[in-house]
């Protein structure tokens, strides 16, 4: 019974959650952040032609990475400006459609408002360690360019939406989302409560504990890991299960969910980024799902490191 009411409260919470999120994000109020944003673009010293997608990128990925793709085919822009835009987009891609939108909700609801705050807050430094070091690059090697203040306001223009549009994308968004999070969440968190139940756990943790001693983590962190590999929410699930019973510590927890993470990048990095930036920028679209893999997995390292020392 606790777990049946367990399970109610947190469909009912994520799904209040999502849907709040995607109505806030799908709405006018981002662009009201655009005197904030619009210094970090002009700083970058990228071509305007950049500019224009890494601002669009703050508030439509698509049509950002789409816009830059069109301007390298054009031969307005090399193959290192382009690179540089792509890492420099991870964070407003990473706030507003994977963390902010779905993210966030689940792992506020089941890991706890400690927990997922800390974990949420870690991704985000993550995303922004790669947009920043890109800058920087990007900073020191170009020049001042012109205009593009003029390219900005493009931008602004061009993202605008008729608010009643906003609000059935939000919703659409929504349900696709949790018709699909919610039945894996149910499903990872009552697979691992029989697990515990007949003992299975056991067996897992004593054979997997060697490895996962190296992190300080214990053997079950096993089974949220390979949840991972399955979805995102199943390995919140997972992790939340082996909290609410005590298996696992905050610091493990979080451990857990980070080195998951950088499975799911991996996995997320094969199957889709590669083919989409294939299609999207040709040949470069190896190049670039390379330089962009690496840099998400060492700024995880960093984030991961960080936690065992400080935590």
């Amino acid at each position: 019974m606790n777990i049946a009411i367990y399970l109610v409260k947190a469909v009912i919470l994520i799904t209040a959650g999502v849907i709040i999120a995607n109505v806030v994000l799908e709405s006018n109020w981002l662009r009201n952040l655009s005197p904030l944003i619009r210094p970090f673009c002009r700083a970058s010293n990228l071509p305007k032609e950049c500019v224009l997608s890494l601002f669009a990128s703050f508030f439509n990925p698509t049509a950002g990475k789409s816009t830059l793709a069109g301007f390298y085919h054009e031969g307005k822009i090399g193959d290192k400006e382009t690179i540089l835009t792509v890492v420099m987009c991870t964070f407003p891609i990473v706030v507003g459609e994977s963390l902010l939108r779905v993210q966030a909700p689940i792992a506020l609801v089941l890991l706890g408002p400690f927990i997922g705050s800390i974990y949420i807050s870690l991704n985000l430094f993550s995303a922004f360690l790669q947009t920043f070091a890109a800058f920087i690059y990007s900073k020191s090697r170009f020049p001042p360019q012109k205009d593009v203040e003029e390219e900005i306001n493009v931008a602004i223009h061009e993202i605008s939406q008729d608010p009643s549009e906003h609000l059935k994308t939000a919703l659409k968004k929504s349900f696709t989302t949790l018709k699909k999070i919610i039945s894996i969440m149910v499903i990872a968190f009552l697979a691992v409560d029989l697990l515990f139940r007949f003992e299975v756990m056991n067996y897992i943790s004593l054979f997997f504990e060697p490895i996962l001693r190296v992190l300080d983590l214990p053997g079950e962190c096993i089974t949220a890991l390979i949840a991972d590999l399955a979805h995102f929410s199943a390995g919140y699930a997972t992790v939340a299960a082996l909290l609410t019973k005590g298996v696992i510590t905050a610091k493990q927890a979080i451990l857990t969910l980070l080195i998951g993470s950088v499975l799911i990048i991996t996995l997320v990095y094969l199957k889709y980024s590669l083919s989409m930036y294939i299609s999207l920028f040709g040949k470069l679209g190896v190049k670039i799902t390379v330089i962009n893999y690496m840099s998400s997995v060492i700024s995880k390292c960093i984030i991961i490191l960080l936690v065992v020392i400080l935590m």
